[in-house]
């Protein structure tokens, strides 16, 4: 599905221009494809994995979205690096790094997002209709060589009713053997909704956005076809690249902090992205107030050992070049790596939104707008669909009372809905409903906040909420923040399926939730402690994993200690510096893989949190 867009006509180009191109590249790199009219070229063969042993059904897409990640089964050599698990595209694509491609579809290469993926039909398809019998399989071999990821019998998105037309059934194959990429087309059938801009894309496209190799643009593949893509036997492409991975959590998400709370420490993640070992290099971490001015010191880490390709390193600014949220207002957390000859400074950065809220407020809203006029605005073709935000409180626990929505313009006088979802879905996506309020078209009032109390306030003790704002028909318009910095945390929802928004790294929805303190005035001691502990997140952890608490005012002690399985002391630490309010954080790159007790001490009370690493 795409927001409004302008016809346009498509040429749709033959069986007899397809076999006349039969070749192309090499890119860069050294990458070239053949399809199967070439001579040397791949034999079409269609692979039906579905009945075979360890097939798995990839559910959950939709119209537009993302599902993952999931494990490749080997590392597959992608360029000058390997890659060892990927996210399934409902729009024809899979990607070695999390990030969605929808209209227009995109030339390749290209450096704006997402990048790192390979697009056997990118368009615009669609999963769940009322009427599909689309569906996704994925499958590794026995002999942890090959992976498959077929698409069956998917149409294109179509506006009207039933919202679908045509079918189209290919695979992706890759090749651990020789690191090939191979397509395979067994159906094509009916045309994409034309709009303005690309609406076929073919290729493969790297971590950078910089080197990529495309083999079609829009043109229809046919029946019974296939395309090979052959990794160079050798290449003199030298790359030296340092890349900024994240900060603080994998989405670079942002943050509430509260106001005199615990500081906030500053972690990121560092990685080699080039084929070239790394000699030292500084990276430069800072929070900035929303005027530019350096909120602590300026901080540059040496790293003094060499990474080796695909070799990452997390820092820890250490105290004291922590920030202390003292100040309300919107901050940014900026990392970026500083080594010399860098040939892809595109990903040298990550920009971390910090909002430092007043928790002591009786109502507290939190919001990633910046308070600025909103001159554009979210409105889906057709009337359906919405978008969404993970909120993280900053404290626990804490109950939801009110979500906020605002209407730039609603020329239809059309409704809208609001709901909360928990993050207990799958990988803490959104799971369970908390809640969910219609809005009668009366009631909307266009160029304003539209309030929306909860009929049950929704209790937070861990994790977050997901809130999602609904089209009740066309014409509405949820209003748009384009003011960096930006939260990383927003969603489209469509059909009640949840994916990535298109533009999350430049705009931000203009949703708002009120949360307020839970507060027992029976007393700490008759209150469970567990209440103002939340859980670690993320979990599993391969870098850093983060609990967040918030405790009564007359606690006077805080201490942890972490224990293996075997119930040998790892690591213990006293936080008595922080002990209100406040995150303990984790650094996982130290621990092995395996299953972790937490025991936190309060005031002689005892916490228990579990803790999983990965490697």
């Amino acid at each position: 599905m795409k927001k409004t867009a302008t016809l346009l006509l498509i040429c749709l180009v033959s069986l007899n221009l397809l076999r006349a191109q039969t070749s192309g590249g090499p890119d860069a790199y050294g990458y070239i494809w053949k399809n199967n009219f070439a001579a040397g070229g791949p034999v079409y063969n269609w692979i039906d994995i579905v009945p075979l042993t360890g097939a798995q059904n990839v559910r959950f897409l939709g119209d537009d979205n993302t599902v993952g990640s999931f494990p490749i089964g080997f590392p597959f050599h992608f360029y000058w690096y390997d890659v060892t698990q990927f996210w399934v595209g409902s729009n024809g694509y899979i990607g070695f790094t999390n990030g969605q491609i929808s209209s227009p579809f995109p030339a390749i290469p290209n450096t704006l997002a997402p990048q790192n993926f390979i697009a056997a039909m990118a368009s615009d398809l669609i999963f769940g209709a009322p009427t599909d019998t689309a569906s996704c399989w994925r499958w590794t071999n026995a002999a942890a060589d090959t992976l498959i990821v077929s698409y069956i019998g998917v149409p294109f998105y179509a506006t009207g009713n039933p919202g679908w037309t045509g079918s189209n059934t290919f695979q992706i194959i890759l090749s651990a053997i020789d690191s090939s990429i191979t397509f395979q087309y067994k159906e094509q059938v009916g045309t994409t909704l034309t709009t303005a801009g690309n609406v076929i894309s073919v290729g493969i496209e790297n971590n950078s956005g910089q080197i990529g190799l495309q083999q079609s643009l829009n043109t229809y593949p046919i029946a019974n076809y296939a395309v090979k893509f052959t990794y160079p036997s050798n290449t003199t492409y030298q790359v030296s690249d340092a890349s900024t991975t994240f900060n603080n959590n994998a989405e670079t998400g942002g943050l509430f902090l509260s106001n005199n709370g615990s500081p906030f420490t500053m972690n990121t993640s560092i990685k080699n992205t080039g084929n070239q070992n790394l000699s030292a290099f500084n990276v430069f971490s800072r929070v900035v107030n929303n005027t530019g001015t350096i909120q602590t010191p300026a901080t540059a880490t040496v790293l003094s050992n060499a990474l080796t390709p695909g070799q990452t390193q997390s820092i820890t600014i250490s105290t004291p070049n922590v920030f202390s949220p003292t100040v309300l207002g919107t901050y940014k957390y900026i990392s970026s790596t500083q080594l010399t000859g860098d040939i892809t400074p595109s990903n040298d950065t990550k920009t971390q939104e910090l909002v430092v809220v007043d928790t002591t407020a009786a109502n507290i809203r939190l919001t990633f707008d910046k308070n600025s006029p909103a001159f554009v605005g979210l409105n889906w073709t057709g009337g359906q669909g919405g978008g969404g935000i993970y909120f993280v409180p900053p404290f626990y626990p804490c109950k939801v009372t009110q979500m906020l929505s605002y209407i730039t313009t609603n020329d239809s006088s059309a409704s809208f809905s609001m709901e909360a979802f928990q993050d207990n879905g799958p990988g803490g996506t959104p799971g369970s409903l908390l809640d969910s309020e219609f809005v009668a078209a009366g009631s909307v009032v266009p160029h304003s906040w539209n309030s929306v109390p909860l009929a049950t306030p929704a209790v937070i003790n861990s994790g977050g909420v997901y809130i999602a704002w609904s089209m009740g028909g066309p014409g509405i318009t949820l209003g748009l923040d384009t003011v960096a910095p930006f939260s990383n945390r927003t969603f489209e929802v469509i059909s009640n399926t949840w994916a990535i928004y298109r533009s999350r790294e430049v705009q931000d929805l203009m949703i708002n939730i009120v949360v307020q303190k839970i507060v027992n005035h029976a007393g700490v001691n008759e209150l469970s402690m567990n209440d103002y502990f939340g859980q670690f997140a993320p979990n599993p952890s391969t870098t850093y994993s983060t609990l967040n608490f918030e405790l009564p005012s007359d606690i006077n002690s805080l201490s942890y200690e972490i224990m293996d399985v075997q119930g040998k002391l790892i690591q213990s630490k006293n936080l008595n510096h922080e002990i209100h309010s406040g995150r303990l954080t984790i650094n996982s790159e130290q621990l092995n893989a395996g299953i972790y007790t937490c025991k936190i001490n309060v005031d002689g009370n005892k916490v228990v949190r579990k803790l999983v690493v990965m490697k």
